[in-house]
């Protein structure tokens, strides 16, 4: 039985059943696969993490009931696999993003139908692409000259949107003064400042488009360049929480470019600000490509046996905890040693779960030669490698979720290899020394498999 049949199963029995509980250990049965084989492939296949998808199935065949029918929300919620109406309200709007009753009487519809792998596997890449992220466009940004505001800050977050406020607030000084009104859109980019006085310093130039009008002429706050534009993927998005704007990139990074037929260009990230009475309601979000010109195939590789040491964070922040310690780490090692070269840096956590699961984890080392140990003390240690894998060489897409899911995808329709449930994944990434660490910086993914036969 091929993974795709595995995991139709999965998805028809939960179909059949969708108000009753299911222990993954009895879905992994009918796919004939284990459970960590059933995470790892029916995200591969479907997009979602299992969990995730029979939570948004559950919520779309409740909105149906919501809007077409007369019952009560708390039937709804019994009927939909809920046992309180308090859990079902909960998960009803971080879904759909309104509590049930406020949905019953809004003007918008929510829909998440049951994913037939059968049609997704037939669609033409471009058709994919497009109803996955219906959100992405891709657009040409036509060069031109802006007016800037360097705004300078001692600490990264919260910096875009204080550096859009100081500017709404000088161009709303200018317009009162002058008695104009003058159309303009505001973008936004980080920069890099030098440090000042050995205090760390961030750098966010925010970019005027003026659309018509002379506004800012002659204002010593904003200065004029050019802004050399260029093709783009664009992503609207909420302006909050906070968080959104990082989960809005990754979506882009991790998910968007690798299944794409682009990759990332060289010219600027941008951010679009848009308000309601100066106040930031959402964004746009504009990613840097071009047309991709080679394809990166996956090979099979065998691997000699590396050390690694390793920082594991768990839960929902586990990989905010394991980055921080490994710095941390890092920063106190070549402070004491003065050694800052120490291998290899990694990363690998578990896909296929939900990153807001308590069974989340991320893990963040370096890989070393087995003598090469002494002076990495305050890791973990541990042995990977020396088996057969399955190997891509990308560029550097966030969370590297759309390459796994690719690679996933692969070893599912060649037939001829299993994952190896035994040894975990691993991504090894490669600086050239002098290099742009932003733009030339190459990841290795490893997936460990083994024979079919």
């Amino acid at each position: 039985m091929s993974y795709a049949d595995s995991v139709q199963r999965v998805i028809d029995l939960i179909e059949e059943r969708l108000e009753e509980e299911f222990e993954l250990s009895s879905l992994a049965e009918v796919a004939y696969i284990s459970v960590a084989q059933l995470y790892r492939v029916f995200y591969a296949l479907t997009g979602h993490p299992i969990k995730d998808y029979i939570r948004k199935r559950r919520i779309s065949v409740s909105a149906n009931h919501l809007r077409n029918s007369k019952l009560a929300v708390e039937e709804i919620a019994w009927m939909s696999g809920f046992e309180t109406y308090h859990a079902f309200a909960k998960v009803f709007k971080k879904i759909v993003g309104l509590t049930p009753a406020a949905y019953r009487q809004a003007n918008i519809f929510f829909s998440f139908e049951p994913i037939q792998l059968q049609e997704q596997v037939a669609y033409m890449e471009d058709r994919d692409q497009m109803e996955r992220f219906p959100d992405v466009k891709v657009v040409r940004f036509m060069p031109g000259r802006m007016h800037t505001y360097l705004y300078l800050s001692d600490q990264v977050e919260g910096m875009e949107n204080e550096g859009f406020r100081i500017v709404s607030e000088k161009l709303a000084a200018l317009a009162a003064k002058m008695n104009v009104k003058s159309r303009v859109r505001i973008f936004g980019h980080n920069v890099e400042v030098p440090d000042e006085g050995g205090e760390p310093r961030y750098g966010y130039k925010v970019l005027i488009e003026l659309q018509e009008g002379k506004l800012i002429d002659n204002s010593p706050d904003f200065t004029e360049e050019m802004f050399n534009g260029g093709l783009y993927a664009v992503r609207k998005i909420s302006a909050s929480p906070p968080r959104t704007v990082q989960e809005g990139w990754n979506r882009l990074l991790s998910e968007w470019l690798p299944r794409s037929t682009f990759e990332i260009g060289n010219h600027q990230y941008v951010e679009e600000f848009i308000a309601y009475n100066g106040k930031v309601t959402r964004m746009n979000l504009y990613l840097p490509v071009q047309r991709k010109l080679d394809y990166k195939p996956i090979e099979i590789v065998e691997l000699a046996e590396v050390h690694a040491c390793y920082f594991r964070g768990h839960g929902p922040a586990a990989q905010a905890d394991a980055e921080r310690r490994l710095i941390d780490w890092y920063e106190k090692r070549a402070e004491v040693t003065g050694l800052t070269n120490t291998g290899n840096y990694y990363m690998s956590y578990a896909y296929g779960h939900s990153a807001d699961s308590d069974d989340y984890w991320w893990e963040n080392g370096i890989l070393t030669g087995v003598r090469e140990l002494k002076g990495l003390t305050g890791l973990k240690e541990k042995r990977i490698g020396f088996s057969t894998y399955a190997c891509c060489i990308s560029r550097t897409y966030g969370m590297l979720g759309g390459v796994l899911e690719n690679m996933h995808r692969w070893i599912a329709a060649s037939g001829s290899y299993l994952l190896d449930e035994k040894r975990q994944w691993f991504a090894e990434y490669y600086t050239p020394d002098g290099r742009d660490v932003e733009h030339e910086t190459i990841v290795k993914v490893y997936i460990p498999i083994q024979s079919n036969s």
